[in-house]
């Protein structure tokens, strides 16, 4: 479902196209958020306005730390 977000720095977004993006910085003014810098997955970044953002039909990426698990040649490195 895509509902209208707030953007937070450094959280992942899905757009209606599925392409991911990363929030990396949000400027402020007056009236609030100003201006958004978008960095895409493969590390194009674009500036887009707070009213650009609002009218994104968005859908929050799975924000959560991943913890991959060792390879038993990794763990035999961390345990020598």
């Amino acid at each position: 479902m895509h509902t209208q977000q707030d953007p937070v720095i450094n959280n992942w977004y899905t757009n209606l196209t599925g392409k991911l993006f990363k929030v990396r910085m949000v400027s402020y003014g007056d009236t609030g958020a100003g201006s958004l810098v978008i960095e895409y997955i493969d590390g194009s970044k674009q500036i887009i306005s707070r009213r650009e953002w609002d009218c994104l039909k968005l859908m929050e990426h799975n924000n959560r730390r991943v913890r991959r698990k060792q390879t038993s040649s990794e763990q035999a490195e961390v345990t020598s």
